[in-house]
């Protein structure tokens, strides 16, 4: 089923909203926020998504991080 998030991805300057899939990986949020950004902030490889405060498992589903359609999330990138 997909489901509409808000994205909020640091170095950019607004939130986004983005249709994903309750059975994608979490990773493919932060690849899909990093996509639809990228006109103003550059994509990093290597980055964590963030869900009311907690890191959240890349490799956990949607569903299973138990995101609700309107839910915020956050991708922060990593230092190199």
């Amino acid at each position: 089923m997909l489901i509409p998030l808000y994205g909020f991805l640091r170095g950019d300057t607004i939130g986004l909203l983005i249709l994903v899939d309750d059975t994608e990986p979490v990773a493919e949020l932060a690849a899909k926020l990093q996509q639809a950004a990228r006109v103003r902030v550059q994509s990093r490889p290597r980055v964590e998504v963030w869900y009311k405060g907690k890191l959240v498992d890349p490799a956990l589903t949607v569903s299973e991080a138990r995101l609700e359609p309107l839910d915020r999330f956050d991708v922060v990138q990593l230092d190199d």
